[in-house]
Order: C-alpha cells, then sequence, then structure tokens
C-alpha cells in the first residue's frame, strides 16, 4: 500500500497537466470552476480489483466505478478528520495526510488517471480511520488473554454513503466514534497534557519514606514536580524541608493517583511522581483505544466495574445507586474484561474449588499434609457424591474428584455469590478476607471480584423488599439466626411439655432433639435485567483535574506498544 502512496505521490510533483496559457487558464477559471466540483471520471474495475480490500471494491460498486470525491468541501472535510485523529489518540501520519494536503493543493492540475488514483487514497484512508475510531486500531486479543467483549459492529461504508446521500459526513463521523462521557473525558485529558510544557525534572530517588517536617534533598525535586502537575502552587524558593504546604499538594496527588492520601511520601507516591508527561500522555492513549473496544450501550441497568481502580459503580436510568470497593484479580489471576448479565444471587454458597486453584494452590499443599483438606474446610467428593477420606487422596487420583467447601463464616465466598454467564468461571462474592477491604492496592483475588458489602449488593439486584428485604437476607446468611430459632423452640417446646406433665404427671415424654442449624443454599433467580460490564481504565479527568491508577496487569504499554509499532 505504500507503494501506491509514493507512486501517487510522485505523479502529483513531476505529472500534473502542462501549464496553460494565460488565455486557457482564464477560460479554464471561467467554464471550469463548477467542472472541479461536478467531474466524474470513470474507473477500471480492474484497478479497483486489484486491491485486497473488500470494502474498497464493495464501495466503488455501489458507485458504478465512478470517482466519489468531486466536491471540494467533502475532500477538504475528509483531511480535516484526518488531522483530527490526533485529539481521538491516533496519528494523522497513517492516514497519509501530507501526501492528501499536497494532492489537494495541486488538484486542478491533475490529470484523469491521477484524479483516479487520489480518489481511491481519499476512500481508503477514510474507510481505515472510520474502523479505527469506531471499533479499534488493533485487535484487543492480541494484547489480552482474558478478554470476552463483542467486538462493536460498523459497517464503514454505510457511514460514508449516508453521509454523502445526506450532505452530513462530517456528523456520520462523529456518531462513530464513541460517545462515553470517559472517553470524551479522556480526549480532554489528552488535550490537557500536550498544553503542559516538555518536562525535564530529574527522577526522584529515596530509600526511606519522607514524612511531614523532615529535610530530605529529594524533597526539593518532589516540589519541583508537584508544580509542574499543578498540585503545588509555585514557589519563588524551594526548599529541601517537607513542609505542611508540600503535604497538602502530595494529598492531592495520591488523591488523584488512587492512592491512600496519607501524606507520607512513600514508594507509591514516588513511582507515580516519577512518570513523565510523556508516559502519562501514552497511558492515556492507550485508554483511548481500550475505550474504542467496549460496548456502546452499556444498557438502562448495568453494574460498572474498573479493575484497576477497584471500584464498582451501579447505574440506572443513568443515575449512579450504587458504589462499592472491590478486589480484583492478582496479576497471576487477572479479573477478565467481559460483558454479561446477572442470572441468579446464591446465599450460603458452597464453593467447588476451580482447577487453576487447585493445580497452584490446593495440590501442593496436600502432596506435603494431606491434613489442608480439613484445615480449609474441603470436602473430596468422587463421581457417586461420596466424600472421600482426605487421607486416602493421591495425586494421581486427584483430578476424579471434587472438592468443596460447605457454606459457612469460613466459606472463601463468603455469605452470597452474583451468577453471569462467562467462559472464566468467575462472579460477584462476598469474602472471609474482610481486612483486604482496608488496604488501598486490592489486587488480590484469584480472578472473581470481591464486594465491600456484599449483602446490600444482593438486596438492590433481587429488588423484592417484600420477600427479601435486607434483615432477611442477613438473617438467611445468619447462623446465629437459625441458632436463635432453635433456642425458641426447644424453649416453647419444654413450656408445652410442663404443661403436659403438670396435668399428668406419669405421662412420658420422649425427648425430642431439634436438627443441628446449619446453612442451606438458596438460589434466587434474578428478575430484572442487569448488565455487568467489567472493563479496565485507568485514566479519565475530573473537572479538568487529571486522574490516573496503577496500571496493575501492565496493559497500558502492551496497548500503546500495538497502536505506534
Amino acid at each position: 500500500m505504500n507503494k501506491f502512496y509514493y507512486i501517487l505521490l510522485l505523479i502529483v510533483l513531476v505529472g500534473c497537466k502542462k501549464n496553460h496559457s494565460k488565455n486557457d487558464a482564464s477560460v479554464a477559471s471561467f467554464l471550469d470552476i463548477d467542472l472541479f466540483e461536478k467531474k466524474i471520471i470513470k474507473i477500471d474495475s480492474t484497478i479497483i480489483n486489484g486491491f485486497s480490500n473488500e470494502n474498497l471494491k464493495n464501495f466503488y460498486k455501489k458507485y458504478n466505478f465512478e470517482t466519489v470525491w468531486k466536491s471540494e468541501s467533502q475532500r477538504e472535510l475528509i483531511i480535516n478528520q484526518l488531522l483530527d485523529s490526533e485529539k481521538e489518540g491516533l496519528q494523522a501520519k497513517d492516514y497519509q495526510v501530507n501526501t492528501l494536503k499536497l494532492i489537494e493543493e495541486n488538484y486542478s492540475k491533475l490529470a484523469d488517471s491521477t484524479l483516479v488514483q487520489y480518489d481511491i487514497l481519499l476512500t481508503i484512508n477514510l474507510q481505515n480511520y472510520i474502523s479505527d475510531v469506531g471499533r479499534g486500531k488493533i485487535k484487543p486479543k492480541d494484547v489480552y488473554r482474558d478478554w470476552d467483549l463483542k467486538l462493536n459492529d460498523l459497517d464503514v461504508n454505510k457511514i460514508i454513503t449516508d453521509g454523502i446521500e445526506n450532505n452530513d459526513l462530517n456528523t456520520q463521523i462523529e456518531n462513530c466514534k464513541p460517545q462515553h462521557i470517559i472517553y470524551k473525558k479522556l480526549k480532554n485529558a489528552l488535550q490537557i497534557l500536550r498544553e503542559f510544557p516538555q518536562d525535564s525534572i530529574e527522577m526522584v530517588e529515596v530509600k526511606d519514606k519522607i514524612v511531614l517536617g523532615k529535610k530530605n534533598r529529594a524533597v526539593y525535586t518532589i516540589k519541583k514536580k508537584l508544580i509542574y502537575w499543578h498540585d503545588l502552587k509555585h514557589q519563588d524558593t524551594i526548599t529541601s524541608i517537607y513542609d505542611a504546604e508540600t503535604q497538602k499538594a502530595i494529598k492531592i496527588f495520591q488523591k488523584r493517583h488512587g492512592l491512600n492520601p496519607d501524606g507520607v511520601i512513600g514508594k507509591s507516591t514516588i513511582e507515580a511522581l516519577n512518570y513523565s508527561k510523556s508516559q502519562r500522555m501514552e497511558q492515556v492513549i492507550a485508554n483511548l483505544e481500550r475505550w474504542r473496544w467496549f460496548s456502546r450501550d452499556f444498557g438502562k441497568h448495568y453494574l460498572l466495574i474498573n479493575i484497576p481502580d477497584y471500584k464498582l459503580v451501579a447505574i440506572k436510568d443513568n443515575d449512579t445507586t450504587q458504589i462499592q470497593r472491590i478486589v480484583v484479580g492478582k496479576d497471576s489471576r487477572k479479573t477478565p474484561i467481559l460483558e454479561s448479565k446477572v442470572s441468579n444471587v446464591n446465599l450460603n454458597p458452597n464453593w467447588t474449588v476451580p482447577p487453576t486453584i487447585l493445580r497452584e494452590d490446593i495440590y501442593p499443599e496436600a502432596i506435603k499434609d494431606k491434613g489442608v483438606f480439613r484445615k480449609k474446610g474441603l470436602k473430596i467428593i468422587d463421581k457417586y457424591n461420596n466424600e472421600v477420606n482426605p487421607y486416602s487422596w493421591t495425586l494421581a487420583d486427584a483430578g476424579k474428584y471434587r472438592y468443596v467447601q460447605n457454606p459457612g463464616k469460613n466459606n472463601s465466598l463468603g455469605s452470597m455469590k452474583i451468577n453471569f454467564p462467562n467462559r472464566f468461571t468467575v462472579y460477584l462474592h462476598d469474602t472471609n478476607h474482610r481486612d483486604y477491604f482496608d488496604f488501598t492496592k486490592r489486587s488480590l483475588s484469584s480472578g472473581c471480584v470481591r464486594l465491600e458489602k456484599p449483602l446490600e449488593m444482593a438486596a438492590y439486584i433481587l429488588n423484592d423488599t417484600t420477600k427479601w428485604s435486607l434483615k432477611r437476607i442477613k438473617d438467611t446468611t445468619d447462623i446465629g439466626y437459625y441458632k436463635k430459632l432453635i433456642k425458641e423452640k426447644e424453649k416453647k417446646l419444654a413450656i408445652k411439655n410442663a404443661k403436659l406433665l403438670a396435668k399428668n404427671p406419669a405421662l412420658v415424654i420422649e425427648p425430642y432433639e431439634f436438627p443441628k442449624p446449619e446453612l442451606k443454599t438458596i438460589v434466587l433467580k434474578v428478575k430484572d435485567d442487569i448488565l455487568i460490564h467489567q472493563l479496565y481504565w485507568t485514566a479519565w479527568e475530573n473537572n479538568g483535574v487529571l486522574q490516573f491508577r496503577e496500571d496493575i496487569y501492565c496493559a497500558d504499554h502492551a496497548v500503546f506498544a500495538k497502536l505506534r509499532y
């Protein structure tokens, strides 16, 4: 394809129509002023069919193998859109903008054969740009293994032809871009970053944490970085003392980077400070590309999870109805990026250990100590649903069994899980490690998403205050509640028996033992259509203030590298 561009450019530079006489030029300006706007040239179909681009073939077939871009205003619109690709985090040079501009400047001098090639060149680059900005330049699965989103449908030729026929090509192109508010905020973030001066501040290096009142040579550089990023007001004199004003600026910086705003300058704060302007721009550009992959319509009612921000928000009719902190998968067991629909809520779930955890965690421990099964509350179940003695377990037979944790406070899923169809066998659930929510960095699970307020989420999703109020859900998942019920029944029975004996002291009453209280798994179907979007983005802006999060799965660089190289 590049060879085609170079040949065409060469034709423009040396192969234009010969100069006319002054009289010819004046006649042309009088007679042909409209000609260049409306001239249609027949294209040899073998030229088009020589391309492997099916979109190109279908486009010109629709237009009877004739030139399409006869209107100067349409050609300028295309070139301007391609120039604006930079605002979308793409590169204008990928769409041969300089070549197109040079050809356009010489348009009135071009021979018919060159006009044909120019028309094709405009179409190819417009098609490529619409495809790139509409659904992404690179394929998600080229950089993500844990990915399960449906690619956005995009009929490039329909967008172009509708724009031509309705004389609103610009609107058609704009409408094919993501309309999500976060995408627009990312574009704003990119523009804000471009307005920052080039940064030449050295890297910060510290061995120990820096606390308020301490003097450290690194504080001098830290202050310069805070001033650069507008977190600290400009100072005429910069000292190496960590003062109160600088601490306030550090807290602002920490908050907008998703760090604990404690004002202590530690490892995570230093790492964030050492990002350069160009690195932050790369991060924003990678996120713009990622948002072009996401669904255009999240639905009216959905749960939106941002994995690196450790946060879940519930949205209904454009209103935020729930916000929760979450725990997500560690880097070795990433939480997958997916879209699905909530199907049911399990109260008091049992937990069947997934293959990955068995292979990587349970089996290695069991080889050393078979008592690990009981320590973890695991039952080994054979294909006949019989329990196997853990001390007869062998690694050779390990694959024949299921490994199950019964409901209870030590169950890894906690008191509740929310199911939705997906090929990764992940879900939202409670946890028996409630202390994890006290951490700032919460990439700690084996891939599933753990909820800070699981029972409140269950009540919200079930949306049935009559049958499944929050109180009933709490009672249903509390073994203490059932123990209390048994005690009340025992008390009533004792009173009843006492009355019977008072009437007939000789009466023999057989002792009655109530069943031991236990938690039973209850599966509740969700009646409302609630979609779930587990997504990944690490940058945006809020009211002009840049926001960044740690790229916990090192995904940003992989996307940017594919985009640029």
